[in-house]
């Protein structure tokens, strides 16, 4: 009998994948491309991943590459020629070139996060399925009708987004349904091994075993709302809040090391995170609005999958990128944003309940399980298949409200000189 990778991946396809930054990257987005396309090449595709060249590339360039995040799959990465380190001359340039990659007319269709490369790519004659997480529409009103014309382009396959918040903004552009599907983002379990208890993942990391610890695990920076965290920490004393992600001395360094329960630590490999999440008695996104509606590329952050799959209760804010993921009193403690009282009254509340502690740390677990790479590629594939199998002229463009994108963009302009916030959020 046929196993059920056999069945669903009877049809060996050829995809391009592009990524337009130098690799490796600690970005999520780096991760994220990687291991999708390692865990479609691991279900019997052929899948290359166009990269720019870094400054000098070396003949192990892929093998450093795939080692660097852990993956092993028979994954082709091959770096195209990149005359700039100007982040958007490097974008620009990667996009108007990648017509010229051997493999860019062969392919079945072309896999990309970048709306230059989709654009150029639909020019050039070829399919295209994008994969991205911001609702740009949403947040950049002027871009609506950009967007709209190409992703009802009969050649534009479709869109995977990581959460129902993105998925509305492009629904609200008039993209056909059949065009767009949720696929959350994933984990690999390998990063999680060996599993730890508490107590372990203590004495390893020489961390205190009689303090409670709430743990943050991303990028440090500004961006982050962290700030809220060190109000939390101003407020509990007694409680150790670790910062995991450090890539220098930034504000929020210079902040925690005024605190004596803030402990901040360097940015950790794909090997070395897990100790750290182990130890943890609550792991948290912090409760604040900043980076959804200031900053807006954080939406269902990554570090989220992560912190299912080590089985300890999530504290956050009630947002509406996480809340198809969290689940208040089932997964994780949600409270509003920017309230540093309420924050403080919740998670003093939440520390304190030992068995309420060990059941929401059961159901992330859970969760987890249906939440890795592999599982992704399973859905990504399934997708693929559909708008592959489907004629194009079969979907039509639907409605759209011009008079409500020029309203917004008239409040996103004002707002942007105003303030100097060019993330906008539209009224509910």
């Amino acid at each position: 009998m046929a196993s059920e990778r056999d069945k669903s991946a009877a049809v060996p396809r050829c995809i391009l994948f592009s990524y337009e930054n130098l690799l490796p990257s600690s970005q999520a987005d780096a991760e994220v491309v990687l291991n999708t396309a390692g865990a479609l090449a691991k279900r019997g595709h052929q899948v290359t991943l166009s990269v720019p060249a870094p400054p000098s590339v070396s003949s192990s360039f892929e093998r450093d590459v795939l080692h660097y995040y852990g993956i092993e799959a028979p994954l082709k990465v091959t770096p195209m020629p990149s005359n700039t380190r100007n982040i958007v001359v490097q974008h620009i340039h990667h996009a108007r070139h990648f017509s010229e990659h051997p493999l860019f007319v062969k392919a079945d269709f072309i896999y990309t996060r970048h709306p230059v490369v989709v654009m150029h790519a639909l020019r050039a004659g070829q399919s295209v399925l994008m994969d991205h997480y911001r609702p740009w529409g949403d947040q950049f009103p002027p871009l609506q009708p950009i967007f709209r014309r190409f992703m009802n382009h009969p050649r534009f396959l479709g869109l995977t987004v990581h959460s129902r918040y993105s998925y509305e903004s492009y629904r609200r552009l008039g993209v056909p349904r059949a065009k767009l599907r949720v696929v959350h983002n994933g984990f690999d379990p390998k990063r999680m091994e060996p599993v730890l208890s508490k107590a372990e993942a203590r004495r390893i990391l020489a961390l205190p075993r009689d303090k409670q610890i709430i743990t943050y695990a991303g990028r440090i920076n500004e961006r982050k709302g962290l700030d809220v965290l060190l109000h939390l920490a101003d407020r509990m004393p007694e409680v150790l809040f670790l910062l995991v992600g450090s890539t220098g001395r930034g504000s929020i360094e210079i902040e925690a090391e005024r605190r004596d329960n803030v402990r901040v630590v360097p940015w950790q490999t794909a090997s070395s995170i897990a100790p750290y999440l182990y130890a943890s008695d609550v792991l948290t996104i912090p409760p604040s609005s900043v980076p959804l509606e200031q900053v807006g590329n954080t939406v269902l952050p990554l570090k989220l999958f992560l912190y299912l799959a080590a089985g300890r209760p999530v504290f956050a804010a009630s947002s509406p990128d996480t809340a198809e993921i969290l689940e208040h009193d089932h997964n994780a403690w949600l409270v509003p944003p920017d309230n540093g009282a309420e924050a403080e009254r919740q998670l003093r509340l939440l520390l304190g309940d030992a068995a309420r502690l060990e059941r929401l740390g059961r159901a992330c677990q859970e969760l987890a399980a249906g939440l890795t790479w592999d599982s992704r590629a399973t859905k990504v594939e399934a997708f693929f298949e559909e708008c592959l199998a489907r004629d194009p002229a079969s979907l039509r463009a639907e409605p759209w409200s011009a008079s409500e994108c020029v309203r917004d963009s008239v409040k996103w302009l004002a707002r942007g000189i105003s303030s100097g916030r060019w993330i906008y959020r539209r009224a509910s």
